[in-house]
């Protein structure tokens, strides 16, 4: 009989942790209904544990496509307004119009502080 590769013996656990997990057993009660070491159950689930995460780690530090677009669009202004009690509003990058509207708006009524969540 050929000797299992490490692929195969990673299925094996992989597939031994799941039935440990769906079965709502202890790990010591499958493992004894099983005739498999506790130890071995443990040392194999941190493996396949840790894998996962180098795996994950990997895949984050992956290159994502972006794409470029213009920095500002032409006519694109800032706005700030700041209220006696402290209470500052910036936005950046709107269009003029916008910025007229908003401080409009803004004139027509008494200011209010926004809650934090």
């Amino acid at each position: 009989m050929a000797k299992a590769t490490n692929g195969d013996r990673r299925r094996y656990w992989q597939v031994v942790i799941e039935r440990q997990q769906a079965s709502g057993q202890s790990i010591v009660g499958f493992c004894s209904k099983e005739k498999l070491a506790p130890a071995t159950f443990h040392a194999w689930k941190r493996r396949l544990r840790r894998s996962r995460r180098e795996a994950g780690q990997k895949a984050a530090q992956a290159l994502l496509p972006v794409q470029v677009v213009d920095a500002v669009p032409i006519g694109a202004g800032k706005l700030e307004v700041e209220w006696p009690d402290g209470v500052v509003l910036r936005v950046q990058g709107c269009e003029a119009q916008i910025v007229d509207v908003v401080v409009t708006a803004l004139a027509a009524r008494p200011a209010r502080r926004a809650h934090r969540c």
